[in-house]
């Protein structure tokens, strides 16, 4: 079984998910090193460990995080030092979803390959997200998991529709305060960098926030999209 931690990076026209899959029998470790991690952020830069990180806020450099100020270059080295930090956590498998027109799929292509990924795992998933939209989320992967129609090639020119239900899927999602989940705040992170790989700035670009996200090259899940390198499902 895994719990799969999720968040989303909105700026139009980009709608983008981002998924932290954990197996449940490595879940404790995990969290021992971010908490270490968070810990160490504590001891250099002063950094609350109860400190939310939210990532547009993060990289901006606004909000004060401990006792003392922490610029945006700082704070641009770590952001570049978590996704490195998640790069290597073992265990830990990464999707994500990026879309420009109909971003209501965003959501929907994720779960679908979640599910596809699961049963290859030989696995079940417990969805837990941000706080937020409870309703909505709740009422789409329950429709989901009685009728998810998607496409399947057959042969050239040849697709059919088959129901892959989510029937990997454990119960209703949870919802946590991201203040309160690490994994959340991680996920957020993701999201946010692959934001800034797919809509740069030149504010972020001078600080190389748009190089982030292909530092978790080792974690991201490159099956879940065979046309993107990074796995990204468009």
């Amino acid at each position: 079984m895994h719990l799969v931690y999720l968040d989303d990076s909105f700026e139009k026209p980009f709608q983008i998910y981002a998924a932290i899959a954990i197996p449940v029998t490595s879940w404790r470790t995990v969290r021992e090193r971010v908490q270490n991690w968070r810990r160490e952020l504590k001891r250099t830069d002063g950094i609350l460990i109860t400190k939310e990180f939210h990532a547009t806020e993060f990289v901006a450099g606004r909000g004060r995080l401990g006792d003392r100020v922490i610029g945006k270059y700082r704070r641009s080295q770590i952001f570049r030092e978590a996704m490195t930090f998640l790069n290597g956590l073992e265990g830990v498998q990464i999707f994500t979803s990026c879309r420009q027109s109909n971003t209501d799929w965003a959501l929907e292509r994720l779960m679908t390959r979640i599910q596809k990924t699961m049963q290859t795992w030989d696995s079940h998933a417990m969805m837990i997200f941000d706080e937020g939209k409870e309703a909505e989320i709740t009422r789409l992967l329950r429709k989901m998991g009685v009728y998810n129609p998607v496409p399947v090639y057959v042969a050239p020119g040849i697709t059919e529709t088959r129901n892959l239900a989510l029937d990997r899927f454990i119960e209703d999602p949870i919802f946590k305060d991201s203040a309160r989940s690490y994994f959340v705040q991680m996920a957020d992170f993701v999201a946010y960098a692959l934001l800034r790989r797919e809509k740069r700035l030149v504010s972020k670009d001078k600080y190389g926030i748009h190089e982030c996200f292909d530092l978790l090259s080792d974690v991201v899940v490159k099956t879940a999209s065979i046309r993107d390198p990074m796995g990204v499902i468009r």
